[in-house]
C-alpha cells in the first residue's frame, strides 16, 4: 500500500531510528480491517477520510481498537453535512458520545468523541445520519 520512495534509502539518518531498510514496512489495511489489536489504541482520526459508502464500518472497526475512553477525532467537507444533529445521534449509537464539536468554519466540521463501550444498535439496524453527501469542489 505504501512504498517509499529511492531517495529514502540515500537519506541520513535521523537520530535513533536507524537505517530504513531495516524498518518494517506499512500493511497493505484498509479502514474496515486495521491490522491492530483490540482496544490497543488511545486515538483514532478520520480527517477527509469517510468517503466510502460504508462509514458505518469505519466507525465500528474504529471503535474496536480504541481503548476504553479512546478520542475519535473526526474532521470533514461541512458541505458533506445534511443534517449534523442526525450524524451525531448515528455516531453516539455506535458506542461513543460527543465531547466537543466545531461547525463555526465555512469549510470544515470537526468533532471528537469518546468511546463509551460497544455500538448500542446491532449490525442490520439502519443509521441514516452515516450517508454523507458527495465532495463539491467549486472553481474558484
Amino acid at each position: 500500500m505504501f512504498e517509499e520512495p529511492e531517495w529514502a534509502e540515500e537519506a541520513p539518518l535521523a537520530a535513533g531510528l536507524g537505517p530504513v531498510a531495516s524498518r518494517p514496512r506499512p500493511a497493505a489495511a484498509s479502514q474496515t480491517k486495521v491490522p491492530l489489536e483490540d482496544e490497543s489504541v488511545d486515538v483514532a482520526v478520520f480527517c477527509l477520510s469517510l468517503m466510502g459508502t460504508n462509514i458505518r464500518d469505519f466507525l465500528e472497526e474504529a471503535n474496536r481498537v480504541l481503548k476504553p475512553e479512546g478520542l475519535l477525532k473526526v474532521a470533514e467537507v461541512s458541505s458533506r453535512f445534511e443534517d449534523v444533529r442526525t450524524f451525531l445521534g448515528a455516531v453516539t449509537k455506535l458506542g461513543f458520545k460527543v465531547i466537543f464539536k466545531d461547525l463555526t468554519n465555512s469549510h470544515f466540521f470537526l468533532f471528537d468523541f469518546e468511546k463509551t463501550g460497544p455500538p448500542r444498535v446491532g449490525p442490520k439496524a439502519q443509521l441514516s445520519g452515516l450517508k454523507l453527501q458527495p465532495c463539491l469542489y467549486k472553481r474558484r
